[in-house]
């Protein structure tokens, strides 16, 4: 089938793409598990996009995430289509989703995925961070302040003022 995106044009197979979206395996780490929690509600206009291609926003290939103080910042979040990418406008579609305000890249440069084909092309979002919601507790902040080079440096500094 067709997808035209925003000067983007995409020959998808959308039962194919429906179904590895349904049926490959998830990370079941913490920060990842916040995400599927949220995607959905978060991310209206996104999962709407993503449905055109047979995706599930809450079923990604590949999150890159790091904890912060009180938040989770998503280096990336990434997606596989099964098809095509026939011709693209740009670099990225900008999207305004609620009060997020996303980067999205397309292209046919792959993530690891468990495709069982090599006709397949990633949609992968950027600039995505979302509260804590899950009933546990929040994983390590990896914020400045806490990398031991900083205190180091902080002693350092602390010992020639004396």
């Amino acid at each position: 089938m067709i997808v035209k995106v925003e000067g983007y044009i995409f020959d998808v197979d959308i039962e194919s793409s429906k179904a590895y979206s349904q049926e490959h395996s998830l990370c079941q780490c913490d920060e990842d598990r916040n995400f599927y929690v949220q995607a959905r509600k978060e991310f209206p206009k996104l999962s709407t996009l993503l449905e055109k291609f047979g995706i599930m926003i809450d079923r990604p290939d590949e999150i890159r995430s790091i904890a912060m103080d009180g938040y989770i910042d998503y280096n990336f979040v990434s997606y596989t289509v099964v098809g095509e990418i026939k011709e693209a406008s740009g670099y990225e579609i900008d999207l305004f989703d609620g009060e997020h305000f996303l980067n999205i890249a397309i292209n046919d440069i792959g993530v690891p995925n468990e495709q069982k084909t090599d006709r397949y092309f990633t949609i992968t979002v950027y600039n995505i961070q979302l509260p804590w919601v899950l009933d546990e507790p929040f994983p390590q902040s990896a914020s400045l302040h806490r990398f031991s080079v900083f205190g180091k440096l902080k002693e350092l500094f602390s010992k020639n003022r004396d």
